[in-house]
């Protein structure tokens, strides 16, 4: 069909050019143009000197091919079948030749809101007379369309089965099959019952619990008691010899002698004079120093002196050593074994500690570095082959195909937010219709419900105004509705008034 589009203001046209050969039927030209009659787009008749022209409005509207030209799902698919039947029953009242309808998915126009699909009808008599074979139609549509798989497919299933029921296309019955399914609820998704057993594994298919509603503990901090700080009771030490001693206690000689005075003097006569049971004078001779008792378990060697900064193992007779000061013997005094003090124990409240998790950091792996065999001369100034031959000391030529490989990913940058917008599809729609387009513009009345579609085939990149109200401009020229336009690195796009850049990294 020789058709071509052309805009009015805010109006897209399809329009048809009625060449000199053509016999126009004029009845069924009087029934488009009057009438608006159900699922066929209404007809306009222009002539502009003796050139004769038939148009149709396709404003706002995408061609079948479009619109099923991503997943198809339940709602398109039974509104376009709908609006084609419809289209071809309506013909039938208003006594129009349903040969001259246009069963192209090209030139058969859906709104991407309702769904709802409008026929073109071209009154131009048919030199075959022949009517199309809308089984077979419906049938190729059906199979070639991509349906949704998140759906129950039980509507393609009964299409399919009338279709393939009878060799006689029955339009009022599939009429009636498309109405049964348009009404009737969609079919309940599938939920399937998961439930945990005590080993981890899920078993599917088991019989749904009702979930127990679990409080969470609420946590009540144990008393806390009263803690004292605890004093220990003092630890009997043994007694230290003072330098000056008790007159209760004995003097020994050797205790005169490493601590000198005349204090100790004196008090060691007393003790003598005590002992033999008269006082004694002051002798002009110092007596011998009187035995001191040792345990049975020490031997004569165990008087010892006490020499600073060394342990004391063994036991020796006291005496000062030249250049240091006296030592202080401490004398060995037999004292009874004293009771250890129980010193109490004071109970200690542990206070949960959080778990901190661990995180135990990842280590790269270690790359093995082969050891270099011996007479094995490295070069370490050369480009490395990595096809893994050549000779050592060329640089490697990239082929073609490697550099072909890096994937080029195409995006729109929004001049109003500078927002990236990636082209992420072969057929990548912009609109305001949220559930048609695959990037949504809804903050702008100028943009249409499906405005413009970017197309991506092998490297290229091509932009089609799909029949917007406000069109779509290309590096400041408007561009025809369904038309593609080439599009490269850095091309200025106007949707309405909105305006886009066109890039490639």
């Amino acid at each position: 069909m020789d058709f071509s589009y052309e805009n009015q203001g805010a109006n897209t046209y399809l329009v048809y050019e009625i060449k000199e050969g053509d016999s126009i039927d004029t009845l069924s030209l009087g029934m488009l143009t009057n009438n608006s009659i159900p699922g066929l787009t209404r007809a306009l008749f222009t002539q502009m000197d003796e050139k004769r022209y038939i148009k149709y409005n396709v404003s706002s509207k995408v061609s079948m091919q479009q619109f099923f030209g991503g997943v198809v799902n339940r709602k398109r698919l039974l509104g376009v079948f709908s609006g084609i039947t419809e289209g071809f029953l309506s013909a039938e009242d208003y006594m129009i030749d349903t040969s001259s309808i246009v069963l192209d998915p090209e030139y058969i126009f859906a709104d991407v809101t309702t769904c709802a699909a409008a026929l073109i009808c071209l009154p131009i008599a048919n030199a075959e007379g022949t009517e199309p074979d809308l089984g077979a139609f419906f049938k190729s549509v059906v199979v070639n369309a991509q349906t949704d798989p998140t759906e129950d497919s039980d509507h393609v299933a009964k299409i399919l089965n009338f279709l393939n029921s009878s060799s006689v296309f029955s339009l009022p019955g599939f009429k009636k099959l498309l109405d049964d399914l348009r009404n009737e609820p969609s079919a309940p998704t599938v939920t399937v019952e998961v439930k945990k057993i005590p080993n981890g594994q899920p078993s599917v298919g088991a019989p749904a619990v009702p979930p127990v509603q679990k409080t969470a503990p609420v946590h009540v901090p144990p008393a806390q008691p009263i803690i004292t700080p605890a004093v220990p009771p003092a630890v009997p030490q043994p007694p230290q010899q003072q330098t000056q001693e008790s007159p209760k206690e004995e003097m020994s000689l050797l205790h005169l002698l490493t601590h000198y005075s005349k204090e100790n003097k004196a008090l060691y006569d007393q003790q003598k004079a005590a002992q033999k049971g008269k006082p004694k004078q002051a002798a002009s001779k110092p007596s011998k120093p009187a035995k001191t008792e040792r345990p049975a378990n020490q031997s004569a060697k165990s008087q010892s002196f006490a020499v600073p900064g060394v342990e004391q193992r063994g036991s020796a007779p006291s005496f000062a050593i030249p250049g240091q000061s006296a030592p202080v013997v401490q004398p060995v005094i037999q004292t009874p074994p004293q009771p250890k003090p129980q010193i109490p124990v004071t109970p200690v409240v542990q206070q949960p500690a959080a778990v901190q998790p661990v995180q135990i950091p990842v280590q790269p792996p270690v790359q093995t570095i082969p050891m270099v065999q011996t007479g094995e001369k490295m070069d370490f100034g050369n480009t490395t082959i990595l096809n893994g031959g050549g000779r050592i000391g060329e640089t490697t030529v990239l082929n073609n195909a490697s550099q072909q490989s890096r994937r080029i990913a195409p995006y729109l940058i929004r001049s109003r937010n500078h927002e990236e917008i990636a082209v992420n599809k072969p057929q990548f729609r912009i609109g305001k219709e949220r559930s048609y387009v695959d990037y949504f513009i809804g903050d702008n009345p100028a943009i249409s419900r499906s405005h413009a579609t970017i197309i991506t085939r092998e490297n290229t990149y091509f932009i089609v105004d799909t029949n917007s109200t406000n069109h779509t401009y290309v590096d400041g020229k408007m561009i025809q509705p369904n038309t593609e336009v080439p599009i490269q690195q850095g091309t200025k796009i106007r949707l309405g008034n909105e305006d886009f850049e066109f890039k490639l990294r």
